[in-house]
């Protein structure tokens, strides 16, 4: 699950908010990630966001995931990861599509903490990384790999606001296929 996780929130430059929860508890399938939020097509798969910082009227926003045909395929991993979960019996579509080890929502402080032992284990000092970290390591990995910004692509990626013009431009998806495919080889 995590090594899931972290492909997905890589490539679809998610901020932690947007995966987690901040008590499983509290986990609303209305509101939340849901395995239904997850449709897979040929090439890639569709992840629905329901809500996020810059969608203030809750629209929701599709992500697109493609298949690359690398060891860090956003596609791939994601469909292994619900295909064991399948498998164990756990894969409601009103299910979060993030689960602990006790099938609950994966909560923010059960991610950070795993982050940070990974991290640990791997030698980096943890406290350098946050739950923002994989979408700033995501922008600057889409920046390292020279995606042209006037493509607009990593504004799309990434779901910046800051330019409202943005939202009106439409990218298609053999762009972001690859910008996804060039961070991939960065």
């Amino acid at each position: 699950m995590f090594e899931t996780v972290c492909i997905v929130v890589f490539h679809g430059f998610l901020r932690c908010g947007e995966f987690t929860v901040d008590n499983a508890s509290n986990f609303d399938s209305e509101s939340n990630l849901c395995v239904s939020d997850v449709t897979f097509y040929e090439d890639f798969a569709i992840l629905h966001l329901k809500q996020s910082k810059t969608d203030p009227f809750r629209k929701g926003i599709d992500i697109q995931l493609h298949r690359l045909n690398n060891i860090l395929c956003t596609y791939t991993t994601l469909k292994n990861y619900l295909q064991l979960r399948s498998v164990k019996g756990k894969c409601v579509l009103s299910d979060p599509l993030f689960i602990n080890e006790n099938f609950s929502a994966l909560e923010r402080k059960y991610f950070i903490t795993n982050l940070n032992f990974l991290l640990e284990a791997y030698g980096d000092k943890a406290a350098l990384y946050n739950g923002h970290s994989f979408r700033i390591g995501a922008a600057t990995s889409a920046g390292k790999a020279n995606i042209e910004d006037h493509l607009l692509v990593i504004k799309t990626l990434i779901r910046w606001s800051s330019h409202s013009y943005c939202r009106y431009v439409r990218t298609d998806k053999s762009s972001i296929k690859n910008a996804q495919q060039q961070i991939c080889n960065s």
